[in-house]
Parts: C-alpha cells; structure tokens; sequence
C-alpha cells in the first residue's frame, strides 16, 4: 500500500499524453451539446457511445468526429485548462502533450487562433495549479498530406513563442505514405526541430538504424515487438534514446492479451531508457499513476526502479539540457523526502 501512497506523491512527467484523447468526457458532451452537435450530427448518440465505450479499430474516426465539436477557441482553452487541473491532481508536474493542430484548422481555426486558445488553458492551469504544459505538434497518419503545414507551424516564431518544443507523428504506420512523414523529419532534423515520433512497429536492428538515421529521434514511443529485438534495444540504448511506451494501447490494438503480457521487465532490465505514458488517457480508460501503478504491482517493480523510469521521462523532455538537470535534481529530493514520509527503505 505505502508504494502505491508513494506513487500517487510523487513529482512525474508526461510524454506522450496525446490531447485529442484526454479531454475530460463530461466537458467535451457539454461543449458538443453548447454547439448543437446532437441536432446536426447524424448518429451523434452512437458516437457519445463510443467516447464512452471505444472501438479501438475506429479511434482515428472517433478522435476526427469529436474534434469537429469543438467550435471555439474558448472550448479548446477549457479543455486544455481542465486536463491541466487533472494532470496537477496526479502529481504530473511537467508535461509535454501532443496535438494535432490539422484537425482544428480543418473547423475554421487560423493556427494562431488554435495556439492562442491551447496556451490560454495552458497559461490558466500552470497560474492555478502549477502544472507545465508544452505542445509538440503531431502529423496524424491519418492527414498526412498535412505534413508540410504541421512543419511550417512547428517551425514559426509564433511557435516559439507558444510553448512548442517538437515534432510528432500519431496513428498507426500505414505503409506507402509513411514516406512523406519520414521526410518530414528528415527536414525537421536539419532544422534542428525536437523530434518525439510514435513508432510501434519497431522489430528489428535495420529498423531500429532506419529510425535513428531518418527521424534523428529525441524519444520514441514503442511497441511490444521491440523487446523481441535485442539487437534493435542496444541500438537504441547505445544511442541514448530514451523511450516511452503505453501499456493499455497494446492491449486494446491486440497486440497483447493484458498488461501482464506487456515486456515492460525485459525493456527495463536490457537497458532501455523506459518510462510510462497514458497515450489517449480517457479512451484508453487510464491515467499516468494507474501505469506506475500497474509497474509495481503486476510488473514488480520497486520505488526505485519507478523512480529510473520517471527519470528516464524527465531524459526524454524536450526541454533545454539544464532545465532537464534542475528537474531531475528537484525530483531526487522529492523522491527521498517523500521515502522518508512513507518510511519506503532507502534500498
């Protein structure tokens, strides 16, 4: 139980928390219904079924449908200001949260409209609830004849200055058109843009070679079949890559049959630098202490191999080298005090 206590106090940060996944259910129905989406949206009942209820083969569609809900720069501020809230309530003290910035344009949205609104809810939960929240900027697989826009976005002075620190890629790896994503970061890297892509099809050492070489990657998130590729885990430890994975998405794209099933002790103990993520935290069901919990009591992991793993998330920020050295200095202390507070050996 004192574990448990433990990872609930604890300082962590967040990597690949994903926006369009995590915006609190009963705020995102309000919002739909203020903008009278029930009226102008055929099957609406059947899609507020599937917030509630997914069907993890349609979450591309889901996450396009639920975005046209949001009319407003006022509606994407309270949604970003209420995730901000939950985020500071599991102790998550830094954030760095992937949006696509496509989806919103598509409804009208100019990009400096959509920065301005997600940096309003930003700005409202960092003063209230001392949570930091930055934005690295996806190209959805499912768009990715948006790439160059994304590019031009993450690229611009406005992003600078809104709290933009990278790049993304979100969705499942569709084949052919993966080319156009792979240039893009091509490009990126040469621009010297922070790069955080989402590869799950990871499964070998030439694969792992082709993504250190074509995305130049600050950190990835993995799938299950790395951990079947030692080569492609050495690779990716020797380059100091740090790694983040999201156990309840491999279960529900059936890539494994529990958590349990995950390789999360294999990834760890081979020398990943691993660290936890909650993905699309409401559709999946989850948060990021019910992963840290999961480490410990169905992995077996002790505090101070959760503390390694919350280290590693700090490594895999795309924050300045000395601000990563502040809050990792910051987080040991807390880490002992807390210890101390819960009488947790020092082991």
């Amino acid at each position: 139980m004192s574990l448990v206590r433990y990872i609930e106090l604890m300082p962590k940060v967040e990597t690949f928390l994903q926006l369009e996944g995590a915006f609190a259910r009963n705020s995102l129905l309000h919002i739909a219904e203020q903008n009278d989406i029930p009226f102008t949206l055929k099957h609406y009942k059947q899609w507020t079924a599937l917030v509630d209820k997914p069907d993890y083969n349609r979450l591309d569609d889901l996450i396009q449908t639920t975005a046209q809900w949001i009319q407003t720069p006022d509606d994407l501020a309270r949604l970003v200001y209420e995730l901000g809230v939950a985020l500071a309530k599991q102790n998550i003290r830094y954030a760095e949260v992937g949006v696509s910035p496509a989806l919103y344009v598509e409804q009208g949205f100019t990009f400096e409209q959509f920065l301005n609104a997600i940096n309003d809810g930003r700005s409202r939960a960092e003063r209230a609830w001392k949570v930091g929240m930055r934005w690295v900027l996806n190209i959805r697989r499912t768009q990715v004849r948006t790439s160059e826009d994304v590019l031009r976005w993450v690229s611009s002075a406005a992003a600078k200055r809104g709290g933009v620190v990278g790049l993304g890629v979100a969705g499942r790896e569709i084949g052919p058109e993966e080319d156009i994503v792979e240039r893009t970061f091509r490009t990126a890297q040469k621009k010297g843009i922070g790069r955080a892509p989402q590869i799950e099809t990871l499964s070998s050492a030439e694969e792992a070679a082709q993504v250190i070489d074509v995305f130049g990657p600050d950190r990835l998130l993995v799938g299950t079949k790395l951990a079947q590729a030692p080569e492609a885990m050495r690779l990716l430890a020797d380059a100091q890559i740090p790694v983040s994975v999201c156990m309840p998405r491999a279960v529900h794209l059936n890539q494994i049959a529990s958590i349990s099933a995950f390789p999360l002790r294999k990834m760890y103990d081979d020398g990943l630098a691993v660290s936890l993520s909650s993905g699309l935290a409401n559709l999946y069901h989850t948060s990021l202490n019910a992963e840290y919990k999961a480490a410990a009591e169905i992995h077996d992991f002790s505090a101070r191999e959760i503390e390694s793993m919350v280290l590693n998330g700090v490594r895999g920020t795309l924050l300045p080298d000395d601000e990563k050295a502040t809050m990792t200095a910051d987080f040991k202390r807390q880490f002992a005090q807390i210890r101390a507070e819960l009488g947790i050996a020092d082991d």
